[in-house]
């Protein structure tokens, strides 16, 4: 691994005591802000970056140990991200307000982010969001598949303090290359796998994943959005689902469709979305749809002005 060959597309910037690294592009207001999945950082946002630049600023960024960002102290809540992203755009200079658009597990900073700075908030976009009562309801399968994604973790975190994280991808061939690196240019592609994979990226995996508890804790005790413009956008095919049972799978299925329908209910002023092509990464298979629920946000906040 050399991620030195890749410098940032951002900069990095203090937070107090550890840099995030931000990458912005375009102008105008409201700001967008993307917020990741779990596993996921600022190039997985970048088909969608590409064009939303185009009629407003978009903000991408690297949670702590994600990407180019430093590693950042436990517990690696949403509430500590939070508080994080909060110092990031204001010490960068991003002017308020923001549309906060939050996929799976950065549903929950989107929406905490919300709650706790609403001066500052012009809407929320949530991308198959994680709702904090979805542990609680899935069936068994489910916590199968978050044991064996931490034991995962585990072991590529050993394997790449070993350095023998390059003969593994040569062993797993093609399957080896996450879909957001095929879908971009072979420059940005090379450095999502040189910068993306370091130790510290499998190490914030497992202690995001050690905190998603109280994260989900965090969301539950943030009540409601009110009135605050929200866009819903679910997944059309299941496919988070695939390693399951076939019946556990279509109980799967119904549990996180309801709990869609729940976030939905967060705010009086909301819509909601089916990405019909998509699985999970609604901005990798699906970014044009993500770019225009951006665009008619923008809009229509620019409108309300």
């Amino acid at each position: 691994m050399n991620p030195e060959k890749y410098p940032s597309m951002g900069r990095l910037v203090d937070v107090g005591g550890h840099r995030l690294h931000i990458h912005s592009t375009g102008t105008g207001s409201p700001a967008v802000v993307f917020e990741s999945g779990g596993a996921s950082w600022s190039l997985d946002w970048h088909s969608v970056q590409v064009e939303a630049a185009k009629f407003t600023q978009v903000c991408s960024y690297d949670r702590a140990g994600f990407g180019w960002s430093d590693p950042g102290p436990t517990p690696r809540t949403a509430g500590k991200i939070t508080e994080e992203l909060h110092s990031l755009l204001a010490n960068a200079g991003v002017a308020k307000p923001y549309i906060l658009v939050g996929a799976s597990f950065g549903g929950h900073v989107a929406r905490l982010f919300a709650k706790k700075y609403p001066a500052e908030t012009a809407g929320v976009i949530l991308l198959d969001a994680r709702h904090e009562d979805l542990d609680s309801k899935m069936p068994p399968a489910w916590k199968n598949i978050e044991k064996a994604g931490g034991t995962i973790y585990r072991i590529l975190l050993l394997a790449s303090r070993l350095g023998l994280l390059k003969a593994l991808g040569k062993f797993a061939g093609e399957n080896a290359v996450p879909p957001a690196a095929k879908k971009l240019p072979p420059d940005l592609s090379a450095a999502y796998m040189e910068v993306g994979f370091q130790s510290k990226y499998f190490r914030a995996n497992l202690d995001e994943l050690a905190a998603v508890r109280e994260s989900d804790k965090q969301a539950a005790e943030s009540g409601p959005l009110r009135n605050l413009p929200l866009t819903v956008i679910r997944h059309g095919i299941p496919d988070i689902f695939s390693r399951m049972p076939a019946a556990q799978a279509i109980q799967a299925e119904q549990v996180w469709q309801e709990m869609q329908t729940r976030l939905e209910g967060l705010s009086s002023d909301s819509r909601s979305i089916t990405a019909e092509n998509s699985g999970h990464g609604i901005q990798l298979e699906q970014p044009e749809l993500v770019v225009e629920a951006i665009r008619q946000m923008v809009d229509k906040i620019r409108a309300g002005r």
